[in-house]
């Protein structure tokens, strides 16, 4: 049972050092002249007797508590109103408590050891004062448990959300990238069947890229930087020089291990390509370059005079990625002659 694990310690340490405790307090009210007297009669057996039902008082005490606790904690009913609990649980403990004391106190025990009406009335009074702590405790423990997990809840509600919008995000994503190449293939097959031939091979190596993982939500930079690679050979058919890429050299490199979100790489440089006009007296140029921990796409801006309806996929689909993945988002910087995203490298 849950409880049960939970409270190991305080059963190993925390019951004893409790009874000792106890048992001290007992001293201090039974203290009176008679009972004095009475301790010049006392042997060891007597007073382990004595800790043993202090012992025995604690575990009854803490044990009754937990038991009522768990019980409620099961209970549907019980998890909508805290003070009702509450108050149920602290009536039902204090009986327990009090039965126990009562049935303990008709013991025949020796006259020694001074257990009259008074201490009776006393150890009732130690009950109802313990059983008002161990019933306050519980219940803030179990506000607390509720509290965190409904907190973790909400988070992974969220990350779920994400995750829906992030896959829907990506089926809008994979037949527009496919329609482009399928244009530019139906040309290039009048024109030149050799080139057509290399372009349907990485066409569909980037294709079965973006198929293998679409599902993931993290990849090695290296993997996602040789995708880049057959991926513009696409472009560098269908526009020539009038896109020009430069991509930092990576050999030397320690964050070639870092990861990154899949397809990242490949947004920007389509977003690049979808916003700007270009041609070869006037080339569009994409630069892909470092900054500590950061891989950063940066193009001149060259708008187009007639503005292509935008939804924005793009982005959104890279700061969707990196919200569910929940670390430091992208940064964009939209300024008058370039347009520069700075992309974060991320542990596993």
């Amino acid at each position: 049972m849950m409880y049960i694990r939970r409270y190991n310690y305080l059963r190993l340490y925390g019951y004893p050092v409790f009874a000792v405790f106890l048992y001290l307090i007992l001293i201090l009210l039974n203290s009176d002249e008679s009972n004095l007297q009475g301790w010049k009669f006392y042997t060891i057996i007597d007073f382990i007797t004595e800790g043993l039902f202090c012992l025995i008082f604690t575990i009854v005490l803490f044990e009754s508590g937990l038991w009522v606790s768990q019980i409620l904690h099961n209970k549907t009913i019980s998890k909508k109103n805290s003070m009702p609990r509450f108050i149920f649980q602290l009536v039902v403990h204090i009986i327990i408590v009090s039965i126990l004391v009562v049935l303990f106190f008709n013991i025949d025990l020796p006259l020694k050891y001074g257990y009259d009406d008074l201490l009776l009335r006393r150890t009732l009074i130690i009950g109802l004062i313990f059983s008002i702590l161990i019933t306050t405790g519980l219940t803030a423990e179990q506000l607390f448990l509720k509290w965190n997990e409904s907190k973790l809840e909400a988070i992974e509600n969220k990350k779920q959300a994400l995750q829906s919008e992030l896959n829907a995000l990506k089926l809008q994503l994979d037949p527009h990238f496919l329609f482009n190449n399928l244009s530019t293939l139906t040309s290039l097959i009048e024109e030149n069947q050799i080139t057509a031939v290399q372009y349907v091979t990485n066409l569909s190596a980037v294709y079965r890229y973006v198929l293998s993982n679409r599902n993931k939500n993290l990849i090695v930079l290296k993997t996602e930087l040789d995708f880049i690679k057959e991926y513009l050979f696409l472009y560098q058919i269908r526009y020539g020089s009038s896109i020009i890429i430069d991509i930092a050299d990576t050999d030397t490199l320690d964050h070639l291990n870092k990861f990154i979100a899949p397809l990242t790489l490949q947004l920007l440089i389509e977003n690049a390509i979808k916003h700007n006009s270009f041609s070869r007296t006037a080339p569009l140029l994409i630069r892909i370059y470092y900054e500590e921990h950061w891989i950063i796409v940066q193009n001149n801006k060259l708008p187009k005079f007639t503005k292509e309806p935008s939804e924005g996929i793009g982005l959104a689909h890279i700061d969707h990625s990196y919200r569910l993945l929940g670390s430091i988002l992208p940064e964009v910087y939209d300024l008058e002659n370039s347009f520069e995203v700075k992309v974060p490298l991320l542990n596993n």
